[in-house]
């Protein structure tokens, strides 16, 4: 059988298109593998980010549902951090506290308001006094100064234990701070003591 011209370009021309199809299927077909696993880390996000969703969204109704507890505790943190120094109040808390454990309290001396480095519009008064009972009585009074007992935001820095006459008495010499959040911008609060 002899093959002619003609038939030779038509069998060189299929070869060409059949090996053009398939080149064309491969080129195709990696395209739409690359699709198809950018779909899949796309997938793999949106289950991660879902997740996350999920545990934020039951934070958030766990903290709906106490929002009574949170609400009260916002406004005893807020209470600790009064707008002005009430220092005659604070003094005669601190004289009350000392008395409601047998501690006698005694030589307050005030400073003058010093602003926080740390937090913004929030100022100390630094407060020197003297405390005096058992180890017991004051292991108390320091509980209840810097503890949960506390109306008012105090940060105890200083502690100097004296023992005299009587060995089961002791004399504590201390330097606290009493926070004070002024509104933003009114500058340093008014200290009065009367």
């Amino acid at each position: 059988m002899r093959i002619t011209a003609d038939r030779l370009w038509m069998i060189g021309g299929a070869v060409v298109v059949a090996l053009l199809v398939a080149l064309t299927g491969l080129i195709l077909v990696a395209d739409q593998r690359s699709q198809a696993d950018g779909f899949d880390e796309q997938r793999e996000s949106a289950h991660t980010q879902a997740a996350q969703l999920r545990t934020r969204t039951a934070k958030l109704k766990a903290d709906q549902d106490r929002i009574g507890e949170l609400t009260a505790e916002r406004d005893m943190l807020k209470a600790a951090l009064p707008a002005g120094p009430a220092v005659p109040a604070f003094l005669r808390q601190l004289q009350a506290t000392g008395t409601a454990v047998g501690v006698d309290v005694s030589g307050i001396t005030v400073g003058d308001p010093v602003e926080e480095e740390k937090v913004k519009d929030v100022w100390s008064l630094p407060i020197q006094l003297t405390a005096s009972g058992t180890a017991t009585q004051m292991g108390q009074f320091l509980d209840q100064l810097q503890g949960s007992g506390q109306k008012r935001a105090v940060l105890i820095e200083t502690v100097n234990a004296e023992t005299g006459a009587d060995p089961q008495r002791l004399t504590l010499a201390l330097t606290v701070k009493a926070f004070v959040a002024p509104p933003a911008g009114a500058g340093a609060p008014t200290v009065t003591t009367n």
